[in-house]
């Protein structure tokens, strides 16, 4: 089986929010490697946050500008 290089980057919607707001609240982003899976809060702070953004973007210089997939 073949992994992927680049991460795979999932937005994952918060069903307690959504189901208050009566609308989709995506506030957070699942990352997979090889490594192992981690969910990302949308906070600046986070320096995994700020990675997300820079392939979101395409400033990272290792992978390509990105699209995550949609949330379920």
């Amino acid at each position: 089986m073949a992994y992927p290089t680049n991460p795979i980057y999932k937005l994952v919607k918060d069903s307690l929010l959504s189901e208050i707001q009566g609308k989709d609240v995506i506030n957070q982003v699942k990352k997979e490697t090889t490594s192992g899976i981690m969910i990302i809060p949308f906070d600046e702070a986070n320096t995994d946050y700020q990675e997300y953004l820079k392939w979101l973007n395409g400033e990272d210089p290792y992978t390509e500008k990105g699209t995550p997939e949609a949330a379920d």
